[in-house]
């Protein structure tokens, strides 16, 4: 049986007051497909049936747009990555080059939504760095997309709902699945991405459990903030380095109502350092509001959210996975991968080393949804515990939870920006309310 959730006044105005199944939702992407496509060819009876094209990364960067637009290319590589995405498994089916790539008139980095990636989406510097912030991770890391059965089709897909120039919507499903065995998917995820002129994207997302009874059907961690590191590229050459310690700040939690910043240093050696106490990070999660920042040389890359976009104080809690013995964390160290987003075998945890040749991901800021009254202080010990709290798991899963996607050349802009979301209260969730920023 279809379940049925409330989509609080989301996906469509005739949505506002009543329950949407599944089903319905289907029958209303296909309406907008059919608008879409009739809005990029002209309309007619006959353009209605047509599909577009993909075009090459060559022909795209030939292509303008008065605005904003996402095309389908057919020969894209995570991280300027060079060598082959082939065989598959290990790499993506069908066409592991396939992605969905939005791009701006007035802003020079897009936003890629990659089928070798598992179409998780994330906003890409012109370097070929990029900010991602992750899905909703099945419970205890026991099912997710960074893995064989992830990169299939058939388990993470994405849609054009609307192309441009005004607005670009694209959906994304995906089935959280485990990386040896995906006949049974642990959870259905569905985002949408609205992107404007403006630079901004606007994330919305939820989920349904395909596991009700199961612990494992469920996520309370929907954001992360890492990375990606484009191929042969070490940290030193995308941060800034920090004159008085010779180390440079890669992950950054910003206040967006107060002067608290939360900073993450990463030097040359292997170390880490922190600015900012437990504390601290602890009062940023409880702001009504916040972003999370990879600053790098070129461009500061954030992620915005907070109260009026979901993100409840009473169940919100900011984890640093890098620093040793931050409350809370794993203890990552310098946390580098290189099994995604270059899908070069099945698994979750390679540790990238010197002279791998893939891109590669680095984090993290980890946030999570916790019981009420309750704070992960150990990882190892209280994260599987807060997992068995089924009212916590259904809270997380029949609510819908928005982030703010941008870049920005000062931390001022930052705070402009999200400031300037948030404070619209309850109207923050609408995706027009993006476009009027800046």
């Amino acid at each position: 049986m279809v379940r049925q959730k409330h989509w609080r006044s989301q996906w469509h105005r005739a949505c506002v007051a009543r329950p949407v199944s599944w089903l319905a939702l289907g029958a209303l992407s296909f309406v907008v497909l059919v608008r879409a496509a009739n809005s990029e060819t002209g309309g007619g009876a006959e353009s209605s049936s047509a599909k577009s094209v993909p075009v090459t990364m060559a022909e795209l960067a030939k292509k303008t747009t008065p605005g904003v637009c996402a095309v389908e290319v057919s020969d894209y590589a995570p991280g300027h990555y060079t060598g082959a995405l082939t065989p598959s498994p290990p790499h993506a089916d069908m066409n592991a080059k396939r992605a969905i790539v939005v791009r701006w008139k007035a802003n020079p980095c897009q936003f890629v939504f990659s089928h070798e990636a598992s179409y998780c989406p994330y906003y890409e510097l012109p370097s070929g760095a990029a900010m991602c912030n992750q899905f909703f991770e099945g419970n205890l890391g026991e099912a997710e997309l960074m893995n064989n059965m992830g990169r299939k089709e058939k388990n993470s897909f994405v849609d054009v709902l609307e192309s441009g120039p005004g607005r670009v919507w694209v959906r994304w499903n995906y089935f959280a699945v485990n990386q040896n065995d995906d006949t049974q998917p642990r959870l259905r995820g569905t985002e949408d991405y609205f992107a404007y002129p403006n630079g901004l994207v606007l994330r919305r997302m939820t989920y349904t459990s395909l596991m009700p009874d199961k612990v494992i059907g469920y996520s309370t961690q929907p954001v992360e903030l890492f990375g990606i590191l484009p191929q042969g590229s070490m940290v030193k050459d995308m941060f800034r380095k920090n004159a008085a310690h010779g180390d440079y700040c890669t992950h950054v939690a910003l206040d967006l109502y107060s002067d608290r910043k939360y900073e993450i240093f990463w030097d040359e050696q292997g170390g880490v350092r922190r600015a900012g106490s437990d504390d601290d990070l602890a009062a940023i999660a409880r702001s009504p509001g916040y972003a999370l920042v990879l600053p790098f040389r070129e461009r500061l890359l954030f992620a915005a959210m907070g109260t009026a976009s979901g993100f409840s104080p009473a169940r919100n809690q900011l984890v640093d996975h890098c620093t040793p013995g931050a409350r809370g964390g794993a203890g990552w160290g310098q946390g580098r991968w290189d099994h995604w987003p270059i899908g070069w075998l099945n698994s979750q945890t390679s540790l990238w080393k010197p002279g791998s040749p893939y891109a590669y991901s680095f984090g993290s800021i980890g946030q999570f949804f916790v019981p009420e009254g309750k704070r992960i202080e150990s990882f190892a010990r209280d994260y599987p515990e807060f997992c068995k709290d089924m009212e916590l798991n259904r809270w997380t899963e029949n609510r819908l939870f928005h982030v703010l996607i941008g870049s920005a050349t000062s931390w001022d802009e930052i705070k402009r920006i999200g400031r300037g979301w948030l404070d619209k209260g309850p109207a923050c969730v609408q995706p027009e309310s993006v476009g009027e920023l800046r």
